[in-house]
């Protein structure tokens, strides 16, 4: 099953950009009001990203063919204000696996859960659950070489601030990501998009990220989950 969001493939191209006006597709950027952009990575995995003109991004689906035909992968959707409405995932166009549901402010409200496309179970989150209480001698938390400092040093030295300069007014980017059991960043998407330029500077430095040093506990390396804010200030 293919996955953008998990296989951590870096390596990308933007393959195609078709601009939307009120009467469709048109080639004056001062017509369009929306537009595509398609994005290639390896093994023939392609994304779409739909964003209305300086919006937060509306949708992204995940394909196994360069005309788009077969969803198979990650698909995001979020609300007008750039919050993380909908996470899932594809397989051979058919619904597949967990698809979390959010709220506008980024509460957890529903899972369901599909198998070939069809809808098998569905469930509210339990908020009576308790976090495990066992504490574990050799227990760490995944961090980077030099600790926090280090993390906002690499942030301050490697994010290209100037990108908001091309942005309407700038904003503050929501960046989920999982450190594997390698220390690796992977599964990265946006958890609050705010438009195109800025979300991409954003996730491109999460790509770019060193090497952590993994979550580790009772004997084992876990993975591990970060969201990173990134804020762009248009002067």
């Amino acid at each position: 099953m293919l996955f953008v969001l998990q296989a951590g493939l870096h390596a990308q191209e933007i393959v195609n950009v078709v601009l939307v006006g009120q009467e469709g597709v048109t080639e004056d950027i001062k017509k369009a009001t929306s537009f595509i952009v398609v994005k290639q990575y390896p093994a023939n995995i392609y994304e779409r990203l739909d964003y209305n003109m300086g919006k937060p991004l509306i949708k992204l689906r995940t394909y196994s063919d360069s005309l788009l035909k077969s969803q198979e992968g990650a698909q995001l959707e979020y609300y007008p204000s750039g919050s993380l409405q909908v996470k899932g995932n594809f397989s051979k166009n058919l619904k597949e696996d967990d698809w979390l549901y959010f709220n506008d402010t980024g509460k957890h409200i529903l899972t369901e859960t599909y198998k070939a496309g069809e809808l098998i179970a569905s469930k509210q989150p339990d908020t009576t659950t308790k976090k495990d209480s066992v504490v574990y001698g050799d227990e760490r938390e995944a961090n980077i070489k030099g600790g926090v400092k280090s993390w906002i040093k690499y942030i301050q030295k490697n994010l290209n601030a100037d990108v908001a300069q091309s942005s309407v007014k700038g904003g503050h980017v929501r960046v989920l990501f999982k450190i594997n059991t390698e220390g690796k960043t992977t599964e990265i998407y946006l958890k609050k998009s705010v438009e195109f330029v800025l979300d991409e500077e954003a996730l491109r430095v999460i790509r770019d990220s060193p090497l952590w040093i993994p979550a580790f506990q009772n004997g084992r390396a876990l993975n591990a989950y970060r969201i990173q804010p990134v804020t762009f200030v248009k002067e």
